[in-house]
């Protein structure tokens, strides 16, 4: 009896001291360089939450990478887009880092991507390591930070995620003692939406209050608004750090009307299952038509399903206004430091005559957010599943001929709407006298189109899309182009080089072979080049080799060069 007990509480004291480890691991910097940010955990971004923070690496790339923590690399993600050349190392804690935008990896890392991409033929890659092939220690160095996929500029992007959910949650509580933060929230702008002077189809009417800074850290608005009947806030604000011209994501929103608390919001952590809800909690209208204004919302509309930054909302952060006084608001704006600045106004209680909430308009049909909707014309269709709508929507559709294209072009209601999942659309041709594959769908907006990928059937062209607005049928029959970029360089560079570009529905494959072998070539979508480390493949001195380049677009339209290299 007494050996059980005894070995209950080595079970107990192993088990709490998994546990604290879990709670608390101890991570160390991912660069050797002062840490300072240019992007922190939770901003507001199109379509997404930030997810990790980014350090600067003195604007430029090749700064040593280092592991967090001892662990071993579990996963390792090669992309021409989004996260370019990522690493995941996963920690006895039950953590996983991600380190992303990198340029290299090192040491046998960098052996292991290699063997792995000439294995599959392909530079991107996505493959899942076990946990013996890759271990790593803490401070290991493992990487060169860099610029790769999307990246906007040279920087290190570094996650801290749930092992098991793969939930990003902020870093910068491990950091905040190497990084320093004096400096409150910056507030611009406050808003204030009237929900009873709305009409179908429009967007909230909305007033802006100008703010005056009072004394340190707070803030009035210059004027009073006057308002009646259901009324929610909004607030436009970023957050400063010391040391950093760079504005960032406010970490705590909070918001109270006559002393009750009508708003709380923390971001702290997200599930990548529900980043994209970020377009609920947003003035959508106001990003996509004021060149990304981001404004918080405090009302909460029926399609948003956040579920971790929401503290409290106990009248949905909308209230009515019914009485003839002045209502007392104010904003608190607080950092993970305790950096707090605060907002004061005041809404003043003037009757008013409600607008007509509904629409006679025959180019108006009623959506609901949460069944199916489908809207059909002899020449368009479109599906709308449940829960593709954060609110109920008045939909409207138009369509014009359209001189260029294979379609008329179709206005599906207005990109200022924004749609959480996918749809599917359906355009008919008006002129189809080109193999099927030839086509494509064309997203436009201002003066930006952009091609997606679908399928032909019998006439029309379907495809998936996540974006209202403008969509028309075009076609592609010219083939890539493909550039050598100083070939007379490439011997004594030790670097082969090309851009390749695609005016119609865009890159879809390339491969580059030597003498009839696969050889890797890097490929960087933002800048159209493509590039291959010579030292990567097994040239030899004297030998003069041949050189194939093909590269395709998604119609299907390939071009092929030619080079000869002599070593």
């Amino acid at each position: 009896m007494m050996k059980k007990i005894v070995l209950f509480f080595c079970l107990l004291v192993a088990t709490t001291a998994m546990y604290a480890q879990q709670v608390a691991p101890s991570f160390g910097a991912p660069l050797g360089v002062e840490l300072l940010l240019s992007a922190n955990f939770g901003e507001l971004r199109p379509d997404h939450f930030h997810s990790g923070l980014d350090f600067k690496t003195q604007g430029r790339t090749g700064l040593k990478v280092y592991a967090a923590d001892e662990g071993y690399v579990s996963r390792i993600a090669i992309s021409p887009w989004g996260y370019g050349k990522a690493l995941y190392i996963n920690h006895p804690s039950g953590y996983t880092t991600v380190y992303a935008h990198l340029d290299a990896f090192v040491g046998a890392i960098a052996d292991t991507l290699l063997q792995l991409q000439y294995e599959k033929e392909s530079f991107a890659i996505d493959t899942i390591l076990a946990p013996g092939v890759l271990p790593v220690t803490k401070g290991m160095y493992i990487a060169k930070s860099g610029n790769s996929g999307s990246s906007g500029g040279p920087h290190l992007h570094f996650e801290i995620r749930h092992t098991a959910s793969e939930s990003p949650i902020d870093p910068l509580p491990w950091y905040r003692h190497l990084i320093k933060d004096n400096v409150a929230p910056d507030p611009r702008l406050v808003t204030v939406y009237h929900h009873d002077k709305a009409v179908a189809g429009n967007p909230i009417p909305k007033s802006a209050l100008q703010l005056q800074s009072v004394s340190s850290n707070t803030y009035n608005a210059t004027a009073d608004v006057e308002a009646w009947g259901r009324v929610s806030l909004g607030i436009k604000a970023y957050d400063k750090m010391t040391g950093t011209t760079n504005i960032y994501g406010v970490h705590s929103v909070r918001c109270w009307v006559d002393d009750s608390l009508i708003y709380s919001s923390t971001i702290d952590s997200i599930t990548f299952a529900e980043t994209r809800y970020i377009n609920s909690l947003i003035d959508y209208h106001e990003l996509r038509s004021n060149k990304g204004s981001t404004i918080m919302r405090t009302a909460l509309l029926p399609g948003n399903k956040l579920s971790t930054i929401y503290d409290t909302l106990p009248t949905e952060g909308m209230w009515v206004i019914d009485q003839e006084r002045m209502y007392h608001c104010m904003y608190e704006l607080t950092d993970l430091y305790g950096n707090t600045s605060r907002v004061k106004f005041n809404i003043k209680g003037v009757p008013a005559e409600t607008a007509t909430t509904t629409s006679t308009s025959d180019d108006v049909i009623y959506f609901d957010y949460n069944h199916d909707n489908e809207y059909a014309t002899e020449q368009m269709n479109i599906y709308i599943p449940a829960g593709a709508l954060y609110d109920n929507l008045n939909f409207m559709y138009k369509m014009k001929e359209s001189v260029e294209g294979y379609s008329s072009l179709h206005r599906i209601h207005n990109r200022t709407v924004p749609l959480h999942k996918w749809c599917e659309v359906a355009i008919k041709l008006t002129c189809d006298t080109l193999p099927d594959e030839k086509y494509y769908l064309q997203y436009s907006y201002d003066d930006k189109k952009s091609p997606i990928i679908g399928r032909y059937e019998a006439g029309w062209y379907v495809a998936r899309v996540r974006s209202l607005g403008n969509y028309k049928v075009m076609a592609d029959v010219d083939a890539p182009k493909i550039v050598a970029r100083k070939p007379e360089n490439w011997v004594a560079n030790g670097k082969i080089s090309f851009n390749i570009t695609d005016k119609g529905s865009g890159i879809a494959t390339y491969r580059g072979e030597i003498d009839g072998n696969y050889c890797l070539f890097e490929y960087d979508a933002k800048t159209n080049r493509l590039s291959c480390n010579m030292k990567d493949y097994p040239f030899k001195k004297g030998v003069t080799y041949t050189l194939s380049l093909v590269v395709t677009d998604h119609c299907g339209n390939s071009n092929r060069v030619k080079h000869t290299i002599k070593l």
